[in-house]
């Protein structure tokens, strides 16, 4: 999203500095880089979780005060990006504990429709739904409910997302795949929704009693913060120095008048 301010301010008869505007865009585009960054630290537990970062670039406009002869350059947010690199897993050894290896997303049912997550840290529920932390109930390749019975002793869970109970093929995980991973809309740390059909994923491994980790690296994004704090900070004294120096120059004016 572009910052610019619509309204013209004018002191003295002539047009407040352009540099505000200049200064104002990039420090409304460091806020948005400040929230996605404190949201990855807040992240940086959370099973499955993708980090967010923010893509920034210049735009570039004519200045109508100078009579189309200058120009300006704002700095523009274009958009948020995940990064989709897996986490590191770690060996819980619990039975539903899963994740995914590579591409992929499991296919939970929600009150508003499918969703879909990288967070595979299951449980059972009290009707023996496979469910999520969340309680979503966790789908098979036939977008329908894994539900256990109480003869159920034994789940193995296949790289392949096949599930036996009691060493018999009971069900197969549904995990989907988007061409384009980046056009989901995240709904939480741990969920996303699409309105996109996705495809049966194919370059993926399902690790029993594993769990994905967030792929936050706490220490880069930490220094990120320090380095967004000190630029903000920077940037409204910049601010400051320009308000105070057309209040001088309006003084100045008034006094001359």
């Amino acid at each position: 999203m572009l910052y610019m301010l619509a309204s013209q301010t004018t002191i003295a008869g002539k047009t407040m500095d352009n540099s505000i505007y200049v200064a104002l865009s990039r420090e409304l585009a460091l806020f948005r880089d400040m929230d996605a960054t404190a949201n990855n630290v807040a992240n940086a537990n959370t099973t499955g979780y993708d980090a967010d970062h923010i893509l920034f670039g210049s735009y570039v406009t004519k200045d109508i005060n100078e009579g189309n002869k200058s120009a300006m350059s704002f700095d523009n947010d274009i958009k948020t990006y995940r990064n989709t690199e897996t986490g590191s897993m770690q060996v819980t050894g619990n039975d539903l504990d899963v994740a995914i290896q590579g591409n992929g997303y499991f296919v939970v049912q929600t009150p508003l429709g499918l969703r879909y997550t990288r967070a595979g840290n299951f449980s059972i529920g009290p009707d023996g739904s496979m469910m999520t932390a969340e309680g979503y109930r966790v789908m098979d390749n036939a977008n329908q409910p894994i539900v256990f019975d109480d003869s159920t002793r034994t789940i193995q869970i296949g790289e392949a997302g096949n599930v036996k109970v009691n060493g018999e093929d009971f069900a197969n995980l549904n995990i989907a795949q988007f061409d384009n991973p980046q056009l989901l809309e995240r709904l939480n740390a741990r969920l996303f929704k699409s309105d996109v059909p996705p495809q049966p994923a194919q370059d993926f491994r399902v690790l029993q009693g594993t769990l994905e980790s967030s792929n936050v690296q706490p220490v880069l994004e930490l220094t990120h913060m320090v380095n967004v704090s000190r630029s903000l900070d920077s940037t409204a004294q910049f601010i400051a120095a320009i308000y105070d120096l057309e209040r001088k120059a309006a003084d100045a004016w008034a006094q001359q008048s």
